[in-house]
């Protein structure tokens, strides 16, 4: 699949990212969550000095950009599957060398408004909280640097996701509605199942499920900028319900994992559905 294959459709799938009303509808609430957690975040800060010489802005920061990446999952699931709903992707399909073509455009362009959600957490959530405490409390460059870095590619493979499971799921009510229950409720309870074995090594596994994979990636550097080296590793046990998590490099490459699994499965139902 050369790169020519790909362009027409991403620049088709961005004019039609672009004339809906979906990306902005949801940026709103990202940006009003992030304000507000990084508000309360910041007057915290004001309202105990002796927290001042913590960069908690990187906590907070962390802690809107998990919620910012379920935004970004249910944009790529309604953009995917929106065009099941609306019977247009049987043009789409006709005018596209392929199906694959089709599925990795939205993927790429799912991905692309997930990271511009990250990107508007951050700064809102930045603008928030410096304004909530006068500064107080604000990271290095470089572990503030890092945490954006990472909260955007965990917010973009979640857009890419979320296309996937969109485009193998088709029905759009039932593909977000799915997506919505295990990220709120579904995984937690694997979770909680998973926690509860006599092993240590399937304890473990918990670590491992996309959403605490990404939640694991974002609260890395954070926690241990606030709570040091040794006490980190406990730290994000406790934040993302798991067992021994692995480092935010290794989690990372789990969700990007979990994200490759899912477009495989979408491109393989895409390749065999009758779309008559």
């Amino acid at each position: 699949m050369g790169v020519s294959a790909v362009a027409a459709p991403v620049r088709a799938e961005v004019r039609k990212v672009a004339s809906t009303k979906l990306w902005w509808g949801l940026l709103v609430p990202v940006t009003l969550l992030s304000s507000m957690i990084n508000l309360f975040g910041g007057v915290f800060t004001a309202a105990f000095p002796e927290s001042e010489r913590l960069p908690l802005l990187l906590g907070s920061l962390a802690y809107a950009l998990g919620f910012t990446g379920v935004f970004a999952a249910v944009h790529g699931v309604v953009a995917a599957a929106g065009e099941f709903r609306h019977r247009t992707i049987t043009t789409t399909y006709l005018t596209t060398r392929g199906r694959a073509p089709v599925l990795l455009a939205k993927m790429l362009v799912s991905a692309g408004v997930g990271a511009c959600y990250a990107v508007a957490t951050v700064v809102t959530g930045i603008l928030a909280g410096v304004a909530a405490d006068g500064g107080a409390g604000f990271p290095d460059a470089g572990p503030l640097l890092a945490t954006i870095l990472i909260g955007t590619v965990v917010s973009a493979l979640w857009g890419a996701l979320g296309a996937a499971f969109g485009t193998a799921v088709s029905n759009q009510v039932s593909a977000l509605v799915s997506l919505l229950l295990y990220l709120m409720v579904g995984e937690l309870l694997l979770g909680a199942v998973l926690e509860a074995a006599d092993s240590a090594a399937v304890r473990a596994l918990s670590s491992y499920l996309p959403g605490n994979a990404g939640e694991i990636a974002i609260y890395g550097i954070p926690v241990r900028e606030i709570a040091g080296p040794q006490t980190a590793p406990r730290l994000v046990e406790l934040l993302a319900g798991v067992t021994d998590p692995p480092g935010w490099g290794v989690a990372l490459l789990v969700l990007a994992l979990w994200t490759a699994a899912a477009g495989a499965v979408g491109g393989w139902v895409a390749s065999h559905r009758d779309i008559t």
